[in-house]
């Protein structure tokens, strides 16, 4: 059976598990990302992707009565998604596979960052929306958020709930219309082509705003998870300080990198906290923010 025709049946686990396909076309994208002798055939990205699939279906049947098998096949799964991911694949769906796998591995933190690369392309799928939900109630480390960002989501909702390139594509049009609508207007002087263009314009600059925010933020303030167990936040970048906090942070909880010495982040936590964490304890939802 063709991948992109190839689904596992729904599970509901605590919200909706599921293996997403991916398209043949999706897969022979990767040709274009990498060159030479040792670039992957797409048959090799098609075979990796139908026998992750095949574990993962493999993994649900037996997930009751054997889940230390159903665990080991899920994390293979893992692999070989990841290794479509490494090929150059960026696919929400992918992504969306990844986080199912962790999920149901009992790795919140690997599941949530997954879920958030995946949240990043497909902003408003509601199985990603309550998957992402079920995995943050699963970390043992619960934080709340501070209530002033709580507040900036509620407003710019817009802004958290579309993916960039979404917002890149509206920019695009508005500028386009922007000048349409002032090139007719110079030939048939009409106050609504006045209204309209400045619309155009202002919603060209707001989208464009907003692109150049998350783009500055992705490069200057990165959003990261933690992947280690017992991760102990220190109040400098090294072993040698203080301990911020009395208890060590456990997968899944998210964070911003505010500052980077060597291999040590200055985490600023959803409540405000700050404190240092070793960057190997952790994982950069934007991959290529480093």
């Amino acid at each position: 059976m063709d991948p992109q025709n190839r689904e596992t049946p729904v599970i509901r686990s605590h919200g909706w598990l599921r293996a997403a396909g991916l398209t043949l076309a999706t897969l022979a994208m990767v040709t274009a990302t990498a060159a030479g002798a040792e670039s992957p055939r797409p048959a090799d990205l098609r075979s990796q992707f139908t026998q992750a699939l095949n574990q993962f279906d493999q993994a649900q049947e037996i997930q009751s009565q054997q889940p230390d098998r159903a665990r080991q096949l899920l994390l293979s799964a893992a692999q070989r998604f990841k290794s479509l991911v490494a090929a150059g694949i960026t696919n929400g769906r992918l992504e969306y596979n990844l986080g199912n796998c962790y999920l149901q591995a009992r790795d919140p933190g690997r599941a949530i960052l997954h879920y958030r690369r995946a949240l990043r392309l497909i902003p408003r799928d509601p199985l990603l929306t309550d998957n992402l939900h079920e995995a943050r109630s699963r970390c043992l480390t619960q934080i709340r958020s501070a209530r002033s960002k709580a507040f900036l989501r509620s407003v710019f909702f817009w802004h958290y709930q579309t993916s960039m390139a979404e917002r890149t594509w509206v920019a695009w049009v508005g500028y386009v219309a922007f000048w349409l609508l002032l090139a007719m207007r110079s030939l048939w002087p009409r106050r609504v082509l006045f209204i309209m263009a400045t619309v155009a314009g202002a919603l060209a600059l707001v989208m464009a705003g907003s692109v150049a925010v998350t783009q500055g933020s992705q490069r200057n303030t990165p959003a990261g998870v933690v992947t280690a167990l017992d991760v102990i936040v220190y109040k400098g970048p090294g072993s040698g300080y203080q301990r911020q906090f009395e208890q060590p942070l456990q997968p899944g909880v998210e964070f911003i990198v505010r500052e980077r010495r060597g291999s040590w982040w200055r985490a600023e936590l959803p409540d405000g906290q700050l404190g240092w964490i070793a960057a190997s304890d952790a994982e950069l939802v934007t991959p290529d923010s480093s």
